[in-house]
């Protein structure tokens, strides 16, 4: 068992829409360090648990903590661990490539938001887009710039919902690496994905998520990616609970 801190515990959440429950009782325990790949079909609860525990989602049942503090009780220390990168990208499209990260750096107090941006624009590959306006850019190029806008602030967390969308082979690369950079520096992540093939490699943790339950949870360690993609397969399509699911 892990020494490392808990960097996010999920105990009993259960949300509902109406007769549909998008989660049901979920159990997830993260220590600091990880890099978990959040797998399942759409509508199996993984932008909804994503939601809950980036404060955007209030009303559930069950707990929720991020670094030892109630989700439901965040305050502004609990939101700056935090870096979310969903399906709205939270640009500023009007402004440049560069504002924004400058803006999101100054909304986040930081000592020199000048500095931050341009090493950003650098760690991402922006450089020569430093003053293009947001909205011109590829859907590539605004993936990763919400994703530098994400960790400008330095979180403790990422959250991130579907991070290789619209990213091409390079770009799937860097990310990848920035993942991996993260994680060693001691930084959590909790992504959600369905490409298996790029994810895998980044994670340290497989978790599947299926109808709101979880049913497969395993180190990469322990497993390769044809073994899981198998495994993921067969919930997909046969919504069995696969052998040997647990962590």
């Amino acid at each position: 068992m892990s020494d490392l801190p808990i960097a996010l515990a999920c105990r009993g959440l259960t949300k509902r829409y109406g007769r549909v429950t998008a989660l049901r009782s979920v159990d997830l325990s993260v220590p600091a360090g990880d890099c978990v790949a959040l797998f399942g079909r759409n509508g199996a609860g993984k932008t909804t648990l994503l939601q809950i525990i980036g404060s955007l989602i209030a009303s559930y049942e069950g707990s929720a903590e991020v670094f030892g503090q109630r989700v439901k009780r965040a305050d502004a220390e609990h939101r700056r661990a935090l870096g979310l990168v969903l399906h709205d990208t939270c640009l500023y499209l009007d402004l440049s490539v560069l504002d924004n990260l400058r803006f999101f750096g100054r909304l986040y107090r930081l000592p020199d938001p000048d500095a931050r941006a341009h090493e950003l624009l650098q760690e991402f590959d922006l450089e020569h887009r430093a003053h293009s306006v947001a909205r011109e850019l590829s859907r590539g190029m605004k993936q990763r710039l919400a994703l530098a806008r994400a960790v400008v602030h330095h979180p403790r967390l990422l959250l991130l919902d579907e991070p290789f969308t619209g990213l091409d082979e390079l770009s799937s690369q860097s990310l990848s690496g920035m993942l991996s950079k993260f994680t060693k520096d001691g930084g959590t992540v909790l992504m959600s994905t369905h490409d298996v093939e790029r994810a895998f490699d980044s994670a340290t943790r497989a978790v599947i998520l299926d109808r709101g339950v979880i049913t497969f949870d395993r180190s990469t360690q322990d497993l390769d990616a044809a073994t899981f993609r198998h495994a993921y397969w067969n919930v997909l399509f046969t919504g069995a609970t696969p052998a040997g699911a647990g962590a």
